[in-house]
């Protein structure tokens, strides 16, 4: 980290992916079953659950910035991907380059000339470190050690995440951060019961993602003394 902004940034990070693993494993523990009847009554996360949310919603947003400004065509192995990528790319860059300040939205005019003011552009910092810790995240959770995977409903024994690959393109990658956004918008807003009848392999993916963000940002946070050490 560069800066403290950045440390400290980096630690937020970390809470929201602890504050939604909690959210979820308490949901899960207390409101469904296995193989249960989801619930009649239309669902509606309170108010705390749709901040929680929300704020795992913006993490996700923000590294799906980063993805977006650290992509390089060399990466791709395919013109099938290039061109899958090149689709989802364009269809954000109009909206995100408005975000960044490097284009006027339709409520922001440009700045006057004679002013001699530039519009401001967004430092970038913040959406390559979301990018950053949701890749690391990704590509760590096969390997989570089985006593660290609190997932209530696992079928492993010993519980494992070995069986969800790490993205491997850029377009695997694309795809497991969309997963997690939708699914955060599907906990918002439908049955928890529900989805883990019918949405079981992305649910518990979501979950170890955050799960596995939780457990490597807290544990960089105490290495760089913003969090104090746990005594065994």
């Amino acid at each position: 980290m560069q800066d403290e902004a950045g440390l400290y940034e980096f630690a937020r990070i970390g809470e929201v992916a602890e504050t939604t693993t909690q959210l979820l494993a308490l949901g899960l523990q207390c409101r469904t079953t296995f193989a249960g009847r989801p619930s009649s009554a239309a669902h509606r996360a309170d108010l705390v659950e749709q901040y929680v949310l929300q704020q795992a919603r913006n993490w996700m947003a923000q590294a799906r910035e980063g993805f977006v400004l650290s992509l390089r065509s060399a990466q791709t192995p395919s013109k099938a991907e290039l061109r899958f990528l090149l689709e989802r790319v364009l269809h954000d860059w109009g909206a995100l380059s408005q975000e960044l300040g490097l284009e006027p939205s339709e409520r922001e005019p440009e700045a006057n000339p004679s002013s001699g003011e530039e519009p401001a552009i967004e430092r970038l910092r913040h959406q390559l470190l979301a990018f950053g810790m949701a890749a690391t995240a990704l590509g760590s959770l096969p390997r989570t050690p089985a006593e660290e995977v609190t997932f209530p409903y696992s079928f492993g024994r010993p519980p494992t995440y070995g069986d969800i690959p790490a993205p491997a393109t850029p377009a695997a990658m694309l795809q497991r951060i969309e997963e997690v956004e939708t699914m955060l918008w599907k906990l918002m807003a439908t049955d928890l019961q529900a989805l883990l009848n019918h949405a079981y392999g992305p649910l518990r993916r979501t979950y170890g993602f955050f799960e596995v963000s939780a457990r490597l940002a807290n544990g960089e946070s105490r290495r760089f003394g913003i969090k104090p050490t746990r005594a065994v």
